[in-house]
């Protein structure tokens, strides 16, 4: 890699944390994902996203006199769902990388964008993967705002090849991708005005790369669920421009005990029942799901149907991201679970 170069995904990646938790400044596009669904003591359910994206503009930071240059761009959305009122919220905002207005740490995980931040505290400074410690996040818009503490319960997962995702036969089409999927959950969360104790399970992605075109690609669907057997699931199910889905569409399942395994597009199937048309984009969204997968087959449908954000102000995007719930059954005993999902391309 040059000086006037980002940083290409080729390789497996050497994995070490809490580094890798932080931000990778030498790959041009990086996010971090936090979702979860959340309940009070009278089981009044909301579920939430606190989206982080870093985009650099270039490779390295060229020499200006102006405290305002910079070279990063950060972007955060945040959205609450209120389930008993069929209400969805959402907000967005966009900084740039100076003058503390938005910034984040390469040794940990700490993303600031204003008040709206996730900080990684009391971590393992051993390396040791499953030593996360735990995360705070905090965001506040006019709607409502959410202040809470999540501690994973189990090692952090690495998708596709150690860690490294690959998108199609495209050189460099690629990007490495950790989570931790079993974030138990507490702290407060205000709906207008009101604020609430809650409790839960968050879900959380990280990703960096450096991005390529690919005319092929039409927009994904992806999905992550906590099941009733202490079992979680992601599903990536890559659409193509012709209609057809990407035999590069993946998933993952990880077990109670925190073993994870990696599945190929031939071990799952992810299929839509009914849809939903957006009334603002004109989107049509296929709101339920057939699910299925090793020995597990569920129905996934959302308790509410209008989870869509139109964040193109921030990233020339509108997509539909929100809280779902599914039943089925597990070698014919009864599971259930409740989870996020996102879909994209299907409106413009």
């Amino acid at each position: 890699m040059g000086q006037f170069e980002f940083a290409e995904v080729e390789k497996r990646y050497t994995w070490k944390f809490p580094r890798d938790h932080g931000q990778h400044p030498a790959y041009q596009t990086e996010w971090w994902y936090f979702t979860g669904n959340l309940k009070t003591e009278n089981d009044r359910r909301f579920g939430y996203e606190l989206t982080f994206f870093r985009q650099a503009l270039a490779p390295a930071i060229l020499p200006r006199a102006s405290a305002w240059a910079f070279r990063d761009v950060y972007i955060a959305h945040f959205s609450i769902t209120d389930i008993e009122r069929q209400r969805f919220y959402y907000d967005q905002k966009m900084k740039r990388g100076a003058l503390q207005l938005a910034n984040a740490d390469s040794t940990l995980l700490r993303v600031d964008l204003g008040d709206w931040f996730a900080r990684q505290e009391n971590f393992a400074k051993n390396g040791n993967s499953a030593g996360a410690g735990n995360f705070h996040l905090h965001a506040a818009s006019a709607f409502g705002q959410i202040d809470l503490v999540l501690q994973s319960t189990k090692p952090v997962v690495f998708h596709g090849d150690h860690g490294l995702l690959r998108n199609s036969d495209l050189r460099r089409d690629a990007a490495y991708y950790h989570s931790l999927t079993s974030l138990k959950t507490k702290g407060i969360l205000a709906i207008e005005g009101e604020p609430l104790r809650v409790e839960g399970w968050s879900w959380m992605d990280h990703e960096f790369f450096t991005p390529i075109a690919n005319p092929a690609m039409a927009g994904w669907d992806w999905l992550s669920l906590h099941l009733s057997d202490s079992t979680e699931i992601m599903l990536a199910h890559l659409r193509l421009a012709d209609g057809s889905i990407s035999s590069y569409s993946v998933g993952t399942v990880i077990y109670a005990d925190g073993v994870s395994q990696h599945l190929s597009m031939r071990d799952f199937a992810f299929t839509p029942q009914s849809w939903w048309t957006s009334p603002l984009s004109g989107g049509k969204y296929p709101v339920e799901w057939k699910v299925k997968f090793l020995d597990y087959d569920l129905q996934l449908s959302t308790p509410v149907k209008n989870q869509e954000l139109d964040t193109r102000p921030t990233t020339g995007r509108i997509y539909w991201e929100g809280c779902v719930e599914v039943v089925g059954e597990k070698s014919e005993r009864k599971i259930k679970g409740e989870g996020y999902l996102e879909m994209t391309g299907y409106a413009k």
